[in-house]
């Protein structure tokens, strides 16, 4: 049986066969964020776990891959643009998929205010516009019409945004490549050597961090409807996109260890390191680019958050989770309407909320964003041998196997984390958590019959 919502999206479906693996790669990475994630996490890091700043981020990346790996046997089986939420869904029945789907969305909402404030305060500060950078008011209005011009680019098309997405990233790209070689060429052999001491280190809060830091390859997964081979293609993408990711971020921290030593980069954990440092590696023109480079981080990551989030309103409307209306598909653009634009509506209310209220807009938006991120990867490891349920033994090794590990990984995270992290994080996955559990428990369930088969 099929929802009407069903019905609808079988007569106008998002766009098929638009992206290929090159595209949905782009679309993987440069929804991390590459510039923007480095600049205000390197720091962070080095505070954390010092000089082995760039192992912790090598490590990191074991759960992650171990987790798009789970994607990919999901995917391979049920190529829906919603990801997570119809397969916890299929595994462990509406409510729980529900929540793993609001779990999501908003770790969204959340990261799209930071993108928001980073993308204006970047832009008055390469305008030379320093009391506007400084301007609450003047914030607020420039972080609302990126969010919004990033939210048109979105509904005019997958292709559009798949071709911004390239063009955008081809810039973070070069120039943290510039600032790589840079620092390595003023820090000389003797400083060069990885290490593996972190004195006291809190290795917690360090991973923690390090999983905002990959969190965004997942986006390859979400255009999957729009990919060709929808079956192969995304899952070729997210590994790509996660082995580069694992090679740019830790050449990058190695760099910045290494040129600048980690009591400095301590000091400065609460800002951006790229901005602080790169004028004096790069010069004045250099560190005018790697300011650009974090604005179109930003910039970038802004529209792939659009874009997967908006997706995933799209396929829980389909399977009765969200009111109908969300599974509305532009005739002329083929990409969802009314997700898209609720979704940057609520990015809006957000943020000019946080930058009109509050003295650092998300403070502890990284370790929140991280913990909601970890909870549904690791609903996603645990729903693969559900899902697959009399279908163990075919797979084994990508059924069992490797879910477990991955679950086993992100349990140690998300207990070590709770145990590490502050009250301020936790609060905002608490208030995230009950008001989605309000939100989507409160929804009336598809009558018998109404369902899916």
């Amino acid at each position: 049986m099929t929802t009407s919502a069903d019905s609808r999206s079988r007569g106008r479906s998002l766009r098929q066969d638009a992206l290929g693996v090159g595209a949905s790669t782009a679309i993987g990475i440069a929804s991390t964020a590459p510039a923007y994630s480095l600049a205000v996490s390197v720091g962070l890091l080095t505070a954390y776990v010092g000089a082995a700043a760039p192992v912790v981020l090598a490590i990191s990346a074991v759960p992650v891959i171990l987790v798009a790996l789970c994607f990919r046997e999901l995917n391979r089986a049920e190529p829906d643009c919603g990801t997570t939420f119809p397969w916890t869904e299929k595994a462990f029945g509406l409510g729980i998929g529900r929540m793993v789907g609001w779990t999501t969305v908003m770790a969204c909402v959340l990261v799209m205010s930071n993108l928001a404030q980073v993308a204006a305060v970047y832009t008055y500060a390469l305008l030379g516009l320093d009391s506007a950078a400084e301007s609450r008011l003047a914030q607020a209005g420039l972080g609302t019409a990126f969010i919004l011009a990033m939210a048109l680019l979105a509904y005019r098309g997958i292709r559009i945004a798949a071709g911004t997405q390239i063009l955008l990233l081809t810039v973070e790209l070069v120039a943290l490549c510039w600032f790589a070689i840079g620092a390595f060429r003023e820090a000389g052999t003797a400083s060069i050597p990885l290490s593996t001491d972190t004195g006291e280190g809190a290795w917690a809060a360090a991973v923690l961090v390090a999983v905002f830091l990959y969190w965004g390859w997942d986006s390859s997964f979400s255009v999957n409807e729009e990919s060709r081979d929808p079956r192969r293609t995304p899952a070729i993408a997210a590994l790509v996109a996660n082995g580069v990711l694992v090679v740019l971020y830790v050449v990058v921290a190695w760099a910045a260890v290494a040129y600048a030593g980690t009591d400095p980069l301590g000091e400065i954990a609460d800002d951006d390191f790229f901005a602080i440092l790169g004028a004096d590696l790069l010069g004045t023109t250099g560190g005018k680019v790697l300011t650009a480079a974090v604005l179109v981080s930003a910039l970038a990551s802004t529209q792939t958050t659009i874009l997967p989030t908006a997706r995933t309103m799209l396929s829980m409307a389909r399977r009765d989770a969200f009111p109908g209306q969300f599974a509305r598909i532009s005739a002329k653009y083929r990409t969802p309407s009314v997700s898209t634009w609720v979704f940057a509506a609520a990015s809006v209310l957000i943020y000019v909320t946080l930058v009109l209220t509050s003295d650092a807009v998300l403070a502890d938006s990284v370790a929140a964003v991280s913990i909601l991120v970890s909870l549904y990867y690791l609903a996603t490891a645990i729903a693969v041998p559900v899902y697959f349920t009399g279908e163990l033994r075919e797979r084994v090794v990508q059924r069992v196997v490797v879910p477990l590990l991955a679950t086993i990984c992100f349990v140690l995270v998300l207990v070590l984390a709770v145990s590490d992290v502050g009250r301020g994080p936790l609060i905002v996955v608490a208030v995230s958590t009950a008001v989605g559990a309000a939100i989507m428990f409160s929804m009336k369930p598809p009558a018998e019959g109404e369902g899916r088969s």
